[in-house]
């Protein structure tokens, strides 16, 4: 079938073209059709039936270019093919954190998923000053769930290096390659600063030789440790919240890559939001403050007991690496140096992704959002200072107390 894009008034028919949605849909004669993407890459329908309004999906499409920046910038539509995947392997791990694929095409590069109707992007949410308590529950409880079982310490050697090839995912990694761990650090034109930014704060990173050898190592950690199969994007931007529920959306960067790299940039964008708030002021935003040290602090914690939960069945069941090839203290060891690993990794990944939201060029609207340039400079400021010790105290930083410290200095 030729390629198509989408629109609004296509989706009708083509919902209807689709045996599961005559099953879901009563009738397409007055089905509502509203664009609402938002992201760098993607169309997103959102569609309902006004006669029926719990008739509804979300309808997404990869076009084989970047959307942010138009047909000069080509890009597969295989992402599509990749996000389908993932999204239907989170949810056989975890079905009550990821929504529900009712529908893959790849030869449209399209998506039918599951409408969270009563839910907000955690973004949005935070900045509107809500705040949600489960938010670190049901997020480490998905972070040690993909992030072991589509590892080595569960998978056989064989599914693993299959699973590696089928998530392949080359132009996104490019991507992130280039705008997480590049062009920050160069004078790349797709960096965005903002006019109050001083100077000496931007070459405080980019003309930094131990900052820029500390991202290096970063990088190629990430372009060479296939440990298990990330989300890719996890940040506050990706998860759909209401006050009971919590789901994580728009994998389209999976690909296997090293544990950190999805914990890290889900920490990074609890700091940006504190520092954004920061700025702000008021008694909501430190409420809102409180809430995402808090969270973030929750979200390790809480991951590292349950993906060490995780490991030790493996091993009390003889199965996965340790279970198979070391035993009493030699696992013990391996685990400790394992973990204490995968938290150094976590913070420098944290600090790569508030460099690239400050001087790159995909912003944060908790910061990107503030209309005072100067006072937006103040939080940019400090971002950069938070990620600079990331990168490079990562190493002699033993607990989340400590770095809850450098956010709060």
């Amino acid at each position: 079938m030729e390629f198509r894009r989408l629109t609004e008034a296509d989706v009708p028919a083509y919902l209807q073209s689709i045996p599961a949605m005559r099953e879901r849909f009563s009738d397409f004669d007055d089905l509502e059709v509203t664009e609402v993407g938002d992201g760098n890459l993607n169309f997103v329908y959102l569609v309902s039936n006004r006669r029926q309004p719990s008739e509804t999906v979300v309808l997404k499409q990869a076009v084989p270019y970047l959307r942010v920046v138009g047909e000069s910038w080509p890009l597969t539509r295989h992402r599509m093919d990749i996000e389908t995947a993932a999204l239907r392997h989170f949810r056989a791990l975890c079905p009550q954190h990821v929504p529900e694929v009712f529908h893959g095409d790849a030869d449209l590069s399209a998506c039918v998923m599951e409408r969270l109707g009563t839910h907000r992007i955690l973004r949005g949410a935070l900045m509107d000053g809500h705040t949600f308590e489960n938010v670190a529950d049901h997020l480490s409880t998905f972070m040690a769930q993909s992030l072991f079982y589509g590892s080595d310490l569960y998978l056989g050697f064989d599914a693993k290096k299959e699973a590696v090839k089928q998530y392949t995912n080359i132009e996104l990694c490019k991507i992130t390659e280039d705008l997480i761990f590049t062009h920050p650090y160069d004078d790349s034109a797709t960096n965005a600063y903002n006019t109050a930014l001083a100077r000496e704060a931007i070459d405080g990173i980019q003309r930094n030789p131990l900052v820029r050898a500390a991202v290096g190592e970063l990088k190629y950690a990430f372009m060479t440790r296939a440990e298990t199969l990330l989300h890719g994007d996890l940040h506050v931007g990706s998860v759909m919240v209401n006050a009971q529920e919590t789901f994580v959306i728009d994998p389209e960067f999976a690909f296997y890559g090293p544990m950190g790299f999805d914990v890290g940039i889900l920490l990074a964008n609890f700091f940006l939001a504190w520092h954004g708030q920061e700025a702000r002021g008021g008694a909501s935003a430190i409420a809102t403050q409180g809430w995402l040290l808090e969270t973030a602090a929750q979200c390790w914690d809480q991951f590292a007991d349950k993906f060490m939960t995780l490991w030790q069945q493996q091993e009390k069941d003889g199965q996965g690496f340790t279970g198979r090839d070391l035993d009493g203290l030699s696992a013990q060891a391996f685990r400790e140096s394992f973990m204490r690993r995968l938290w150094n990794d976590s913070l420098g990944f944290a600090g790569c992704e508030m460099v690239r939201r400050v001087l790159g060029l995909a912003k944060v609207a908790e910061i990107a959002g503030i209309e005072d340039p100067q006072t937006r400079a103040k939080a940019e400021v400090a971002a950069l200072r938070m990620a600079k010790r990331l990168l490079l105290q990562r190493h002699e930083v033993s607990s989340m107390a400590q770095v809850l410290d450098w956010v709060r200095a």
